[in-house]
């Protein structure tokens, strides 16, 4: 539910952090996860997380949203920052605001980055043939959750799922997953067959990237990821 959110927001929606350069975004994502590593106050970091809603807001990508990706880093964070508790305060809430605040740059930069922009940059300097694997991943991945989807409602409608049995639940969707991973080595292969017969080669899928001219937007996120690097350091 949420990939397909991400793809929705990443390619439906306009705004000034969308048509920045992937460069610009690349570099601010590497510059704001950077200093909330190196930073120790937990004021900067509040203030790094603050930045980074703002821009959530400035990208029309909604709150509620950015709430429910939010919590899988808050949940696991948790737990370690429970290990801190003992010895300090400030340090787990210094674990929990880390994992959020990186976390929340990463959905960033993929809730406002196309994914066809997001590997075109990497190919720049990764192997063509694993741009190539991720390009097949992320278009099957969708297939996948389809038919995953129609599973789980076939399975509702024929009385294989109910509330108050867990283990014939387990046992039922232990049987959807199997059939859905035959369904994927069968689709792998299909698709591999495909490619092969409209002459694709190792490396053959071309992807071209629009690096220059910046914009408006660009040079905010330089300003802000930059100023928040330096910031990291001073504090």
């Amino acid at each position: 539910m949420h990939f397909a959110e991400i793809d929705r927001l990443a390619n439906g929606t306009y705004s000034s952090i969308h048509s920045a350069r992937v460069l610009s975004k690349f570099i601010f994502t590497v510059f704001m996860i950077s200093a909330f590593i190196i930073s120790n106050r937990v004021e900067f970091t509040l203030a790094l997380l603050g930045v980074i809603l703002f821009l959530f807001w400035l990208g029309a990508v909604p709150f509620k949203t950015v709430a429910n990706l939010a919590l899988y880093p808050l949940f696991f964070s948790s737990i370690f920052a429970l290990m801190e508790l003992r010895s300090s305060t400030i340090g787990a809430l210094m674990i929990i605001i880390r994992a959020v605040g990186a976390a929340l740059t990463l959905v960033l930069l993929i809730t406002t980055t196309p994914y066809t922009d997001l590997f075109s940059f990497l190919s720049l300097w990764l192997p063509k043939i694993l741009i190539d694997t991720f390009m097949f991943t992320y278009r099957s991945v969708f297939i996948l959750l389809d038919r995953l989807s129609n599973l789980m409602k076939s399975m509702k409608l024929r009385g294989g799922y109910s509330s108050f049995n867990i283990f014939k639940n387990m046992k039922n969707i232990a049987g959807a997953l199997g059939v859905l991973i035959i369904t994927s080595f069968d689709m792998s292969e299909r698709m591999h067959k495909i490619y092969s017969l409209r002459g694709y080669k190792e490396g053959g899928i071309r992807s071209e990237i629009e690096l220059f001219p910046l914009r408006g937007g660009d040079y905010l996120l330089f300003l802000l990821g930059f100023s928040s690097l330096l910031g990291g350091f001073i504090l």
